[in-house]
């Protein structure tokens, strides 16, 4: 069989030279991984628009002072990982997601616990808790949370009166009238209107060792109490005036004892707050 070698010799040249400038277009066009330098950081905070603390600065802020914000550096250099578990220490954040791509951009994704409450509690201790009950330690944030003080411990507020905070959250009434709830020495909660000059004393919260059995029962007790209250504020105050008392008592489920704001003495409600009384009952 004759073989035509010059013209193999020049297919095959004309293959290999293909290749080349195939290879060689590529590598021109792709850029050099170990000199390529992060030219952006795209930060999104997840649920931004509810209630949350976070923002993209103060993650850059994080970062940079761990010297882990990317921009700047070589990617190489870059460790996903490690922002990831740096970010992770603060308590405001739930979960953080980071990844870099082919154009030399760093992105950060960060969910964030959110606040419900805020603790001020009379021995000094200032923190936030989310809706799990999970403690935020900072006290250098702001936002129109509903603050709980007097006498807590940290194991109170998680058990007890996160459940409180959690059935006022989901009530659109309460969530906009009560502004703090206070802790007696005895384990008696009182609750801050913004509208009203007085303080409404709702007696102990009911206590169980049993976490189901012990939200069912506190959301028992909210439950009666506000309702009470609800038709109080309706039938009494709307008639007689929300200023006219300093202090409300609600402990006992058969009478509301009211202390007139003038006199500061305890007094049964007048005749038309008696009958709110009554009828709330």
């Amino acid at each position: 069989m004759y073989i035509n070698w010059k013209k193999s010799i020049l297919v095959t040249f004309d293959l290999a030279l293909a290749v080349y400038l195939v290879l060689a277009v590529t590598s021109f066009n792709r850029p050099d991984r170990t000199s390529q330098v992060c030219e952006k950081v795209r930060i999104t905070i997840a649920d931004s628009d509810s209630t949350g603390f976070l923002s993209a600065k103060e993650v850059k802020n994080l970062l940079t002072k761990k010297h882990l914000y990317p921009k700047g550096k070589n990617m190489q250099l870059v460790d996903p990982r490690a922002i990831e578990e740096t970010l992770k220490e603060n308590s405001f954040i739930e979960g953080v997601e980071c990844y870099k791509t082919q154009e030399g951009c760093v992105g950060i994704i960060v969910t964030q616990h959110l606040p419900m409450l805020r603790v001020k509690a009379e021995n000094g201790e200032d923190y936030y808790l989310d809706v799990d009950g999970n403690i935020m330690n900072g006290s250098h944030y702001a936002s129109d949370l509903i603050v709980a003080t007097g006498n807590i411990s940290n194991w109170y507020a998680q058990n007890y009166i996160t459940l409180v905070s959690q059935w006022i959250s989901g009530h659109e009434l309460w969530k906009n009238q009560v502004e703090q709830i206070n802790i007696l020495p005895d384990k008696s909660i009182e609750l801050v209107p913004r509208i009203g000059d007085h303080v409404v004393c709702l007696g102990r919260l009911p206590e169980s060792n049993d976490k189901n059995r012990r939200q069912r029962m506190v959301n028992q007790f909210m439950e009666r109490k506000l309702n009470r209250l609800d038709k109080f504020y309706r039938y009494g105050l709307n008639e007689i005036g929300w200023n006219k008392y300093s202090y409300i008592n609600m402990e006992f489920d058969n009478q509301i004892i009211c202390r007139k704001s003038k006199h500061k003495t305890p007094v049964h409600e007048t005749a038309s707050a008696a009958d709110a009384s009554h009828n709330a009952q």
